[in-house]
């Protein structure tokens, strides 16, 4: 299986994953670095969003655990 292939959801577009990255990256203050953690962050976000008893609600639980780890 590619690292593309998610199992029972809907491919997540590359820049799906880089606008999420970038909007945590900001909400971390915008420090320096590659973003290769943001990027796998926004990655779980997005597919666990399309996961039943995803969405909304649980990509901004997922934000405001993000704030509360700076």
């Amino acid at each position: 299986m590619s690292s593309n292939h998610l199992p029972f959801t809907q491919q997540i577009s590359d820049e799906a994953i880089a606008q999420r990255a970038y909007e945590i990256w900001e909400s971390r203050g915008c420090p320096s670095g590659d973003g290769s953690a943001d990027w796998e962050t926004a990655k779980r976000q997005l597919v666990a969003e399309q996961r039943p008893g995803g969405g909304p609600i649980r990509w901004l639980i997922a934000r405001l655990r993000n704030r509360a780890a700076m």
